[in-house]
């Protein structure tokens, strides 16, 4: 099978504008061309809007379709929803305002990959990926093989999102994404798909993007939003079994927060990364 598939690469940004040209520029660049692009900015108030228009002549040239709209939103998933309207893509992908892409060889490596998903009855499509300070010092490499993630999928998030490919097919047949979620809503998109015992997600063993991680001082309450949100998308997905894992992960997590609160910021993080090491045999990623 031979077959080019139109590519549909989705942003969504508020106030990016140290980050943004990195994410536009890995996506300009790919050698694939046969792709668009459609980022949704919720009424950024820095310059980001200023560089995102700076690119129409340069995707024009290329003769990809780059289409953009600023105006406010209630979080990533109604900017998702409202690009999803936009698009005609056979794979669809998201791509956060801080991340990138790998490569320039990113769309063509996966294009045989995608074609093999479809002969198999595959509708996501992920890899690896590299984890990243904002200044860029690699923390983690993360990606798993679906055999090894599957069982445990239905109790925690477990597999990438950002840089992955769904297929049109998935948005056909469950919907769009729930609104109501500010960060999770990621993971009760798939579960939709993935807690049925016969559909299963296609892994490449390869990095697809790289991912900016912010501090655990501006993220601790996020995290447990992350936590009680997972909870959320497995309810509403009827999944009623005890996810050991995030009952672990909220312990942890409502920990540091408290660590935080006596002891300070800096002192958290290095409690986390003391955790990391000592429980996970995983590199500094908070204190760095």
């Amino acid at each position: 099978m031979n077959i080019k598939p139109l590519i549909s690469i989705i942003t969504a940004s508020y106030n990016n504008e140290g980050t943004i040209k990195d994410t536009i520029n890995s996506i300009l660049n790919q050698t694939y061309t046969n792709f668009e692009y459609v980022i949704v900015d919720g009424n950024s108030k820095d310059k980001t809007l200023d560089l995102i228009e700076a690119y129409k002549d340069k995707f024009n040239d290329r003769k990809i379709r780059y289409k953009y709209l600023s105006e406010p939103d209630d979080g990533i998933y109604c900017a998702w929803n409202k690009a999803l309207k936009m698009i005609h893509g056979d794979w669809i992908v998201f791509i956060g305002a801080d991340d990138y892409f790998k490569n320039n060889m990113v769309f063509e490596e996966m294009i045989p990959y995608l074609n093999q998903s479809i002969e198999q009855n595959y509708k996501y499509v992920y890899g690896k990926i590299e984890h990243v300070t904002f200044n860029n010092q690699l923390v983690e490499i993360a990606g798993k093989p679906w055999p090894l993630q599957k069982s445990r999928f239905t109790y925690t998030m477990n597999i990438g999102h950002s840089g992955c490919f769904h297929h049109k097919d998935l948005f056909k047949q469950h919907g769009t994404f729930n609104e109501s979620f500010k960060i999770a809503g990621d993971y009760e998109f798939l579960l939709r798909e993935l807690k049925d015992p016969n559909n299963n997600a296609f892994f490449v063993d390869t990095s697809l993007i790289v991912m900016r991680e912010g501090g655990v001082s501006g993220s601790l309450n996020n995290r447990l939003t992350i936590v009680k949100e997972n909870h959320k998308a497995r309810k509403l997905n009827g999944i009623l079994t005890f996810s050991r894992e995030l009952f672990l992960w909220e312990i942890r997590v409502r920990g540091l927060i408290i660590i935080s609160s006596i002891f300070g910021d800096n002192f958290a993080k290095r409690m986390a990364d003391y955790y990391r090491k000592i429980f996970l045999g995983k590199k500094k990623r908070w204190s760095i």
